[in-house]
């Protein structure tokens, strides 16, 4: 959906098609599994939800398929096109710990868009982007301390393009992920609020405040979940833990992708250093306030999802690890391999 109107379009004189300046390439033979520990002896019932790999912007699943499983499974596309499932039943599991292990080809596309010295086209129309434009999502809400912020970077401007170049180096300028000052909470509930209040945190802080003053600026933006696959991993099995980055809307781009924490730890001198999105990663699923399918005993938006979701016996398994760092008892493994890695000679890396 890059012209929500003819109009839009044929109005606009000084505006332009906005197309990414850098491509690259990546295809991996990824191996995921997820562990289920400390499953009571006795339980009845487990239930899965894991988000698994699928189609998506600047990413193809060229194969996939389950290689080990302890129950019943079925993939479940989410509504709204928000990422596919694999849903797992296991009647009368063992007590101890129960795994499920997915295969797959993933090929990713890295992407730059120039959107420093352009203008967007004038307008879109914002009914088709009301979930993107919501004020008052819980953990992105644009209150007034978001607003005067958000009104503080973006001054006078009125492009749109502008605008989100300015609100991702506010975010940048006012709070540091935990990477970048090991001081600030390394694991929490992915808050606007928390960040302003701690002056930082985890990826899902920073992003839910740059989303929380995007719909206050009236523009379209949204949360993108997945995990990165860094080149000094290849070959050996870990927790790649997660990673989430950002999405807005630019007339005449498009969505564009953007991942403040990496882009703020990375070089200064590179040109791709902002609205650009490296192909080291794995796009899993969108948005929060989640609404599983098949639906959870609870039946609740789910606002926090590290790996996926588990129920025994109807009850939730808390996804946060606990407050003395204990890991949290549903986790994630990967191993890939590098297939094929095509990249512009003498670019520069994009931010991982």
């Amino acid at each position: 959906m890059a012209f929500p109107s003819g109009t839009a379009l044929a109005s606009s004189k000084n505006a332009s098609l906005i197309a990414p300046d850098f491509h690259e390439t990546r295809t991996v033979r990824l191996e995921q599994t997820i562990h289920l520990k400390d499953i009571p002896s006795g339980s009845k019932q487990v239930k899965l939800w894991i988000p698994i790999p699928t189609d998506r912007n600047w990413q193809r699943v060229l194969d996939v398929s389950v290689t080990d499983s302890p129950g019943v499974w079925k993939i479940v596309p989410q509504v709204d096109g928000r990422g596919d499932f694999l849903f797992v039943e296991v009647t009368d599991p063992p007590a101890g710990e129960t795994k499920v292990t997915i295969s797959c080809l993933v090929e990713r596309k890295g992407v730059h868009f120039p959107l420093d010295n352009v203008k967007s086209l004038p307008s879109f129309q914002t009914e088709l982007f009301n979930a993107a434009l919501d004020k008052t999502s819980p953990l992105m809400m644009a209150d007034d301390n978001v607003r005067k912020l958000a009104a503080e970077a973006c001054g006078t401007e009125s492009d749109i393009a502008r605008q989100a170049v300015m609100l991702v180096h506010k975010v940048a300028e006012v709070a540091d992920h935990y990477s970048k000052d090991p001081s600030k909470p390394h694991c929490g509930r992915g808050s606007a609020e928390d960040c302003l209040v701690n002056g930082g945190g985890c990826c899902t802080d920073l992003h839910s405040l740059f989303i929380a003053m995007a719909r206050a600026r009236g523009i379209a933006s949204r949360m993108q979940y997945g995990y990165r696959l860094l080149d000094a991993k290849e070959g050996t099995e870990f927790d790649p833990g997660y990673r989430c980055w950002v999405e807005y809307f630019i007339p005449g781009a498009g969505w564009v992708p953007t991942d403040i924490v990496a882009a703020d730890n990375a070089d200064e001198a590179n040109p791709y250093r902002w609205s650009s999105l490296s192909p080291y990663r794995v796009w899993l699923w969108e948005g929060r306030s989640f609404e599983l399918t098949p639906k959870t005993s609870s039946d609740a938006p789910i606002d926090t999802m590290l790996c996926g979701w588990a129920e025994i016996d109807g009850k939730p398994v808390d996804p946060l690890p606990a407050a003395d760092g204990t890991p949290p008892q549903m986790t994630r493994t990967v191993k890939f391999d590098v297939l094929q890695h095509d990249r512009p000679d003498g670019a520069p890396k994009l931010p991982e």
